[in-house]
Parts: C-alpha cells; sequence; structure tokens
C-alpha cells in the first residue's frame, strides 16, 4: 500500500510543472492572439482599406503634400513588414513599419502622386481612406502633370528624416550647384527632382549601412519658385517681390491666384497680355480669365514663367469738353457714350447734350460721330446712345453760343 501511494506521489511531482507550462504556454499565445493585428491591406485607384483582427483607433497625419501617414497604436502589422508597390491611381507606394517602444505602433506611410485631400471612414476593424487630387483638370493647356508634383530648385529647404534613425534627420538648404548633403550617403543633386525621386535616392544609397531604410522628404521652404511679371498694365507694385519684376511664390500656384495678388488690373491690356515658357507663348487667354471668368484658361504656374501685362492706355475712352471732371477712363465692353459722360462727373450746366461728338479711328482715318444725348435723357430713346470702342475720344460742346 505504501509502495502504491509513494508511486502516486511521484506521477503527481511529474505531471504538476508539466501542466503548468500548458497553462502559461496557453495565456501567453491567447495574449498574443489578443493584440489586434492588420489583416489586409487593399489598393484601388485613390483609395486604400485596411482591415485589423479587432477594432482599433487610428491617428491620421499628412506631414507632405505627396504623403498620408497613418498610426495604428497598439497593432502589429502582422506579415506586412515590406514596401507596398502600387499600379492603381493616385497611389505610388505604402511603407508599413512597427514600432514596440516605447509602446506597440504599426505605422503606414502612403505616398500619393498629387498633392491631396484625404478622407477616413472608420468603422470597428475596417478603415477606409479616399484620396482626392487637388490638382485642377487638365485641359488644352499646357499643365503640370499629375505624376510631376513640385520640382526641387535652389536655394529651397528640405527636411530629410529616416524612419527609427532621428540621428539621420537633417534640415538642409539646396546649394547653389543643386546639391544636397546627407549623412552616410554624402552629396546627392536634388534640384531638378521631385521629393519622392530623392526619397527613392537617398532609400537606395542608405541601404549600404540601412537595413530597409524608410526615407521622408518634406518641402519647409520654397525659394527657387520665382515668376517674372512684365509691363505697366498693373496697378500699385508687386508685394512678393524679391527684385523688380520677379515673384517668389510659396507653393504652387495658378495664374489666377497670381493676377490675385499682383493688384488692380483696370490699366490692364488683357487681351494682348501673354505667358511666355520656355521661350514660347501659351495659349492662354487672360481677357477670358479675368473678364468672363472662364477658368479653363487658369493654368498651373512652373518656375521662369513670364506673364506680360501692357498697359492699355491707347484703348482707354477719353471725354474732353463741357463734362465735371474731363480725362481717361478705362474701358469695358459694352460702354456707352452717356456711360463715359458719366463716369467723367456728368454734363456741366453749359453742355449742349445733342452736340456731342464721338471721334474713332478706323484705320488711317478718323471718323467723327454725332450723338444726339438729350432724348437719350429725356426721351429715354436709349437707341441713340452709341456704343463705344476702344480708343474712342469723346468731344462734348457747350451750348452757350
Amino acid at each position: 500500500m505504501k509502495e502504491i501511494l509513494y508511486r502516486a506521489f511521484l506521477i503527481a511531482i511529474l505531471i504538476l510543472p508539466l501542466s503548468c507550462a500548458t497553462t502559461s504556454n496557453v495565456k501567453e499565445s491567447s495574449w498574443v492572439k489578443e493584440v489586434p493585428t492588420i489583416a489586409g491591406i487593399y489598393i484601388q485607384d485613390y483609395m486604400v482599406t485596411v482591415t485589423v483582427s479587432k477594432p482599433f483607433n487610428y491617428i491620421l497625419k499628412s506631414p507632405d503634400p505627396h504623403l498620408v501617414v497613418i498610426e495604428l497604436p497598439d497593432v502589429r502589422n502582422g506579415f506586412f513588414n515590406n514596401k507596398i508597390i502600387s499600379d492603381k491611381a493616385g497611389i505610388t507606394e505604402i511603407v508599413p513599419s512597427q514600432i514596440e517602444s516605447p509602446s506597440l505602433l504599426t505605422r503606414l506611410e502612403i505616398f500619393v502622386q498629387t498633392p491631396t485631400v484625404v478622407t477616413p471612414e472608420h468603422k470597428d476593424n475596417t478603415l477606409i481612406i479616399r484620396i482626392k487630387n487637388l490638382q485642377p483638370a487638365s485641359s488644352s493647356l499646357s499643365e503640370i502633370s499629375a505624376d510631376e508634383g513640385y520640382v526641387i530648385g535652389d536655394e529651397d529647404v528640405l527636411q530629410l528624416s529616416v524612419w527609427g534613425n532621428p540621428e539621420l534627420t537633417v534640415e538642409i538648404p539646396v546649394r547653389p550647384d543643386g546639391m544636397i548633403s546627407f549623412p552616410l550617403v554624402g552629396d546627392v543633386r536634388a534640384a531638378g527632382l521631385t521629393p519622392q525621386k530623392i526619397k527613392v535616392l537617398i532609400e537606395t544609397e542608405l541601404r549600404k549601412y540601412v537595413k530597409e531604410p524608410t526615407v521622408s522628404v518634406v518641402v519647409k521652404a520654397i525659394n527657387s519658385f520665382k515668376v517674372f511679371v512684365l509691363g505697366e498694365g498693373i496697378s500699385g507694385t508687386v508685394s512678393t517681390a524679391t527684385t523688380s519684376g520677379a515673384v517668389t511664390l510659396r507653393r504652387n500656384t495658378t495664374l489666377l491666384q497670381l493676377l490675385a495678388q499682383l493688384g488692380s488690373l483696370q490699366n490692364a491690356d488683357l487681351n494682348s497680355s501673354f505667358i511666355l515658357r520656355n521661350g514660347q507663348k501659351l495659349s492662354v487667354d487672360l481677357y477670358k480669365l479675368v473678364v468672363k471668368g472662364d477658368i479653363t484658361q487658369d493654368i498651373q504656374l512652373r518656375p521662369n514663367d513670364v506673364i506680360f501685362i501692357p498697359d492699355n492706355f491707347e484703348k482707354r475712352i477719353m471725354v474732353i469738353g463741357a463734362v465735371r471732371t474731363p480725362g481717361v477712363i478705362p474701358y469695358k465692353e459694352g460702354m456707352t457714350t452717356l456711360d463715359a459722360i458719366l463716369s467723367a462727373g456728368g454734363f456741366t450746366e453749359f453742355a449742349n447734350p445733342n452736340d456731342v461728338i464721338v471721334a474713332r479711328k478706323e484705320g488711317n482715318e478718323v471718323k467723327n460721330i454725332e450723338v444726339e444725348l438729350k432724348d437719350v435723357i429725356k426721351k429715354g430713346n436709349i437707341r441713340k446712345d452709341l456704343p463705344l470702342k476702344p480708343g474712342d475720344r469723346i468731344i462734348i460742346k457747350t451750348g452757350i453760343f
């Protein structure tokens, strides 16, 4: 009997640690399974869908016009450890990474082709990121292509960082020779490249020293984007100009946005204005853009564009004679003789409204047109109110003699 009890005691001693170890393993395995893990990353045209094994929270950041960052606290990246190259519209690649310290965090860097606005949709264990292109729709006019983005130039300031390597974060200007210096890599050409191209270039060089580097390139200051405004058709000064005629733009800017900065266009001959790009005239109609509101004429400006806006002096209307404030006034489409006289202060008490002459140049000759405005004023006979043409001269005679 003692021998049987002794054997049972030995068996219990042997089984108990094994049972405890099994229980411990089960608990540890259960703990691992409870941590939310990315189950899928799906890319469609202008859309990314992220699914996680359990409900989760997220943080959305956009440090660069071409970069969207999603941070998932307390979420593992699962099998998604490598860069995902996209062939879908609007998205170039997704770079996943995982941080263990000081707390668990999965980070998804989504690189987009053009400056975008991001609309997130989050429900339970699914996050949908919709990307909308902010570049204007293409037209027959020359524009920056959708995959081109901002081209870096001399004097621009860049911030470069390597994920997980804070000692490699630097803020550097582009030198006059177009180069930048980056730790471990040395001199790299930046001028003439987009931030995305610089990112790929530095990542390629860093692989000699860093395993699977993820580089972020942010344009901190734009100093190289200059356009040139010539002509005397703009009233006031160019407030953003650093030198006469040169305007430094701090972001991608359209023609209409630039014109809004320049001041009054009242004395501008918009029909004769034009834009030069690389020595070639662009088929842009500034008159249609500014006066008619035809936004199809609005284009993205590029560095070194030349905008020529001449004065419209020869097309202005001159009003002289028996008016209160004789002078020169801007011509406006649809303007009539009476409109011009009223703009000049109206008739004096000595004026003869039926003795008005409009001198109009036709070719090499000047034609005098008699206008009787008394019937227009007294009887409302607007058919006698002569429509004006650019460059007309109005002479109002007196009725004293």
